[in-house]
Formats: structure tokens, C-alpha cells, sequence
């Protein structure tokens, strides 16, 4: 169950008139029809208790959901949904002016968010098919330094391909975000608890298209050692990620976003 606000549902991403499935590709206005970009941000952030990571601010005192928008927002999606938690009104307000100043954006509280990841993941497939959209976009919350770039290389090579899903290439596996064709709707839905695309994207195997990435830009930050991080960005150089402790495990993601 959700509650939306924003753009609601029920007319083709992207395209006011005509039929993106007549034109693979079809650009508006630096706009890829078609596609629908979802922000995961409905998980409860148990890692960094009591303090919430999406809420954490870098050394700028911008807040990691609102660096995440910046990046979703410059993109080519079509239409972007950001997916919250019940009760949770510092995000729904950091949301606001997203909503407010860009016409592609809504929002939608997950109520049965607490059930786990796949409730969220459910929310935006059950989006991306009232809206006709051929390409979902599922990009994490906590993943703040992926650039407009990468999820536009990714819309763009599954539009182009068709292929299943297309992901980062982490040292020849999936990493995240990950852009899902509406051939694998009915899979996505069936997935249960906290677990998000992980197995069905270990199904599909070789049919995944991988792509080249910025192994720094593929860090997520969701844990406290990883906040003192995030709070290190502003005062490094341009272009220099903060440290990943281990290095930048992406498959290892944790379910919990």
C-alpha cells in the first residue's frame, strides 16, 4: 500500500502523445520517454541508529538523500519516484522542494515499509507499469556519489540493448544502480522480505549488461564509520571520494535501504 503525491500514474513516461514503443529511444527535450527512475528511501537505517543516514549532512551540510536527488534529478528519467517511510516527516520535507520545482517528481510513502525492501521495490514496479514505463531505474538512497552520467549510461544502454538489466560492472558482476527492463516486472514482484533484485539479477547471469563505472562512485554509506565518511565530502578535492574501509564491496550491499 502507498500513498502518492507528485505526477500520479497512468500515462506514459515521458511522452505526451504518441507511443515510445514506436521509437526504442525517443529524446524530449534531454528527456529519455519510457523510463522511470526510482529513490529508494522508505528502509529504516538500523545500521546508524538513532541517527539516520539519508538524513546525515556531508561537510557542506548537505543531507545524503539530497545529494542522491541532485545526481536523480540531472539525469534523463523521464519521471523519478522517491520512495518514503511512514512516519518519517525530516524526509518528506527535505523531498518537498524536489517535488516543487520539478515537474518529473513524486513521491509515495511505502506503509508496509517496515515488511522490508521488497515492499518498496513492489511500489516502484507497480509505478513503472501503471506509467507504461519500458525501463525502471532503481537507484539507492545511500549510494550519493553515482553521477548523473552513470544512470544515464544506464537508461540508455538497456533502451538500446533490451537487455534484462543493466548494472555497473563490478569486477564482472552487478553492482547497483541497476535499470530493469518491464520484461522482468512479474519476477521483481515476486520477491519477498528484505531483499531487493540481488537474486534475480544472479539468475539472469550472462543476460545482465554490464557497464564500465567509477569504482568510487559506487560506494554506499550506511553504516557510522561510513557517516564520518560521508562527512568528510566538501572538504576533499573535487573528484576524490572518501575511503571505503576493505575497499568498495557493491555486491555485498546491504538489503536494508
Amino acid at each position: 500500500m502507498v500513498e502518492p503525491t507528485g505526477p500520479q500514474p497512468g500515462t506514459p513516461v515521458g511522452a505526451p502523445g504518441g507511443n515510445p514503443a514506436e521509437n526504442p529511444i525517443n529524446t524530449l527535450s534531454g528527456i529519455l520517454s519510457g523510463t522511470l527512475a526510482i529513490v529508494l528511501a522508505a528502509g529504516r537505517s538500523s545500521r546508524t541508529a538513532p541517527a539516520h543516514k539519508l538524513l546525515a549532512p556531508d561537510a557542506t551540510g548537505t543531507p545524503m538523500l539530497a545529494r542522491t536527488l541532485d545526481a536523480v534529478t540531472a539525469s534523463m528519467a523521464a519521471r523519478i519516484l522517491v520512495l518514503l517511510p511512514p512516519n518519517q516527516p525530516d524526509l518528506a520535507a527535505l523531498v518537498a522542494p524536489y517535488v516543487q520545482r520539478d515537474s518529473r517528481v513524486g513521491t509515495r510513502v511505502v506503509v508496509r515499509a517496515p515488511m522490508g525492501l521488497s515492499q518498496s521495490l513492489h511500489a516502484g514496479v507497480r509505478a513503472a507499469r501503471a506509467e507504461q514505463a519500458r525501463c525502471l531505474l532503481v537507484c539507492l538512497g545511500d549510494m550519493p556519489l553515482v553521477p548523473p552520467t552513470l544512470l544515464n549510461a544506464l537508461i540508455t544502454a538497456q533502451l538500446s540493448t533490451n537487455a534484462p538489466a543493466t548494472a555497473p560492472d563490478c569486477d564482472g558482476r552487478p553492482g547497483n544502480p541497476v535499470a530493469w527492463s518491464d520484461t522482468c516486472y512479474d519476477r521483481l514482484l515476486e520477491t519477498r522480505g528484505d531483499k531487493g533484485g540481488r537474486d534475480l539479477l544472479r539468475a539472469l547471469g550472462p543476460a545482465v549488461r554490464l557497464i564500465a563505472a567509477p569504482m568510487a562512485a559506487l560506494q554506499d554509506f550506511d553504516t557510522p564509520e561510513r557517516l564520518a565518511a560521508y562527512a568528510l565530502l566538501g572538504h576533499l578535492p573535487p573528484g576524490q571520494a572518501p575511503p571505503h574501509p576493505g575497499g568498495v564491496d557493491r555486491d555485498a550491499k546491504p538489503s536494508n535501504n
